[in-house]
């Protein structure tokens, strides 16, 4: 018997404007290794994976001083989700810039929306759901952190 029902939905494609620079607020530069290619010939996803995760990272610290020093924080960030959008082929050698916007801002969680450039053309996409943990599990956003990372949403 076939259900109807997707147990495992695919995921929908990304909205057109997600594919242009102007939509980011915060930009930067990636490099492709030359280790980071396949078999062939092309970077490989999970490089690119890698990209996305560098650039949110390096965000992160930026509004969250100290959050990945296990010494320091007092909280602390988990991935709840992370879907990537592999829409182009990339070769080595490639300047691959990045840019970085919130995509929503929930009370405990916010979604940090990446996009991976060559040239002009978008070559990926990822949106990874960060939730904000305690000691007594998830916690609101603090009010000043709040106020950085809604400066920081993509522009519509």
């Amino acid at each position: 018997m076939t259900s109807e029902i997707a147990l495992v939905p695919a995921t929908e494609r990304p909205h057109p404007a997600r594919l242009s620079k102007a939509l980011y607020p915060v930009t930067g530069v990636a490099l492709a290794r030359y280790g980071d290619m396949d078999a062939n010939g092309h970077v490989n996803n999970l490089a690119l994976e890698s990209m996305h995760e560098n650039a949110r990272a390096e965000f992160n610290e930026r509004i969250f001083p100290g959050i990945y020093d296990p010494a320091a924080r007092t909280i602390r960030l988990v991935t709840a989700n992370n879907v990537v959008h592999f829409l182009a082929e990339v070769h080595w050698p490639s300047t691959i810039e990045t840019g970085l916007g919130i995509g929503r801002l929930g009370r405990t969680s916010y979604v940090v929306s990446t996009a991976l450039f060559v040239g002009e053309d978008c070559v990926g996409l990822c949106d990874t759901v960060l939730v904000m943990l305690g000691d007594d599990g998830p916690m609101p956003i603090p009010q000043q952190a709040r106020e950085l990372l809604g400066a920081h949403l993509l522009r519509a």
